[in-house]
């Protein structure tokens, strides 16, 4: 008896993570990739900011067990992970308790601070308003070693990469090529990223999935008066981190775009400039080295899309990620796989396909 023909759609981190985690249940899995390498858009083009403290039902839980399973790839934390704190700046109590539950679910301590910790942390803070806090745990992660190491051990459980084959449709039982090649299977999983709500409703699978672009911004800036790594909540979201010698920053913007490699909107910086101004005004007349913006797709309740979908059958889904795919992929994809064998999972009912969804785009929410 033949194994299971799974095909992944999508090499960034989550098809990648899904992909190892079939063929470790014993299915014959190729993964089809549409660029030249893997994890070459949102697994890329990202701050590498370890801090999971959301309070939801997904983030913390999915963080732990992804954390323990690439180290466990790796040999150590620290060949992928390091974890040097960063402080978070609250507006209110109530979203400093907050990010508080968050932390402590997903694997890092949250504990409130005064101006004077964050002033000796980021000298370049000078609003002193809110609450901040200083989150034990958090780090910046690296997305080369991380992808590397799902590529090596989903080949060593035989998953056969292809690389350079887009995916133009998801059939009834083959996904088809670019240049018309099927490539047949039993089961299929839509890891796309951005293009994954397309794929689907080709397949009579809707899902809501809506890329926004991020921009991100590299500072000729002192580093060492940025310190580390901040990141202000709130109506007027921005974040700034130490790296290669300067200092990497986002105004934490939301732009609806048709699935691609965006370029970068000129506007971005202005939007960077309003959002320092309150909090870190030093940096606003920095120099810019590049910049360059990223895709973050969202289905419309902002929750990921996982395991089968009851409407097209062999069709499953691994989607929905927007800025949290680097902190929870792996652990996602053991969970798609898990729901694909029909076990039960606490948080199946949040993470379905067919579930209902807003109307439109929740508010963003960090």
């Amino acid at each position: 008896m033949r194994a299971t023909r799974s095909v992944v759609v999508g090499g960034g981190i989550a098809g990648l993570a899904v992909a190892w985690a079939l063929a470790k249940r014993g299915r014959d899995v190729t993964l089809l990739e549409a660029e030249p390498a893997l994890g070459t858009h949102s697994s890329a083009r990202n701050a590498q900011i370890w801090l999971p403290v959301d309070d939801d039902e997904t983030t913390g839980p999915l963080a732990l067990r992804s954390a323990e399973a690439l180290t466990s790839l790796l040999g150590a934390e620290t060949e992928w992970l390091v974890r040097d704190g960063a402080l978070v700046l609250a507006p209110d109590a109530a979203s400093a308790e907050t990010v508080r539950r968050g932390a402590e679910k997903g694997g890092v301590k949250a504990r409130t601070v005064d101006f004077d910790v964050v002033a000796r942390e980021s000298p370049v803070v000078t609003e002193r308003v809110g609450v901040p806090l200083w989150i034990e745990g958090a780090g910046i992660f690296d997305p080369h070693a991380m992808v590397g190491a799902l590529a090596k051990a989903a080949k060593a459980h035989g998953v056969k990469i292809r690389l350079g084959a887009r995916a133009q449709a998801v059939e009834s039982d083959a996904v088809r090529l670019e240049g018309g090649e099927r490539v047949p299977y039993d089961e299929v999983v839509n890891a796309a990223g951005a293009w994954a709500g397309e794929l689907g409703r080709a397949r009579g699978a809707h899902v809501p999935l809506v890329p926004l672009r991020r921009h991100l911004v590299l500072l000729d800036a002192d580093p060492r008066a940025a310190g580390t790594t901040v990141w202000r909540f709130g109506d007027a979201q921005v974040y700034w981190r130490p790296e290669s010698g300067g200092v990497l920053a986002s105004p934490c913007d939301e732009a609806p775009v048709t699935a691609s490699l965006p370029p970068a909107d000129p506007g971005a910086l202005e939007a960077l400039a309003e959002a320092l101004e309150p909090v870190a005004p030093s940096l606003v007349d920095a120099p810019v080295r590049t910049k360059w913006a990223c895709l973050r797709t969202y289905a419309h309740d902002r929750e990921l899309v996982l395991g089968p979908d009851p409407r097209a059958p062999g069709l499953s889904w691994m989607a929905g990620f927007g800025g949290r795919g680097m902190t929870v992929a792996v652990a996602a994809g053991e969970l798609c796989a898990k729901l694909m064998d029909g076990e039960d999972a606490p948080i199946q009912a949040l993470v379905r396909p067919d579930r209902p969804q807003p109307e439109a785009l929740a508010d963003h929410t960090g």
